[in-house]
């Protein structure tokens, strides 16, 4: 597949939808071309360079989500609406980490759902620094299946030649075997 070097909002939104190779470069096409925006909102708020890093990974995935449920309307560039998400963003952590709120609630663990996508249930910065760990030790060749699967959206054919797979039946047994693999460990 050819690598775009001008992308319009258009075939930014529609490679999101899309998945695969071709939305992993939107991806990194967003990631390059936003990238200029870090130092600026950091020094803006107050965040640390890391703080603000993290903060930046988190509004490109809001901005995926959102572009792909349908929430950003095109009333503005892709550019101008990623800008608010990252700066919003990044003021909520900075009242967060300036405020000294007691929170009094009390947390109740969540039931595990078996037949849910491991991958999605990670909502927090320790939960995907957790399936970092778990997605190491099931080894390589599964990490990368399930990420071309679950997170970059690789169809089954996709994902059998990027693994050196000889098909897509191949790779749906992996994927599976790799699926227990991950359950189990984080069970």
């Amino acid at each position: 597949m050819p690598k775009i070097e001008t992308w319009s909002d258009d075939e930014i939104i529609e490679a999101f939808s899309t998945g695969g190779a071709i939305k992993e470069q939107a991806v990194d096409h967003l990631i390059n071309d936003f990238i200029h925006y870090l130092p600026k909102v950091a020094k803006k708020t107050g965040l640390s360079q890391d703080e603000a890093l993290d903060v930046f990974t988190d509004a490109i995935m809001a901005l995926i989500d959102q572009t792909t449920s349908a929430q950003f309307k095109g009333a503005s560039k892709l550019s101008t609406y990623f800008y608010k998400i990252f700066y919003f963003k990044s003021v909520d952590l900075f009242r967060k980490n300036t405020t000294n709120q007691i929170d009094y609630r009390e947390e109740l663990p969540e039931a595990i759902d078996s037949e849910s996508l491991p991958i999605k249930k990670m909502e927090t910065n320790e939960d995907i620094n957790q399936l970092h760990q778990y997605l190491d030790q099931i080894g390589e060749i599964c990490k990368q299946i399930l990420l071309d699967w679950g997170y970059w959206g690789y169809n089954m054919n996709e994902i059998a030649e990027r693994a050196g797979l000889e098909g897509s039946t191949q790779a749906k047994d992996r994927k599976y075997k790799c699926l227990q693999k991950l359950r189990k460990l984080i069970q």
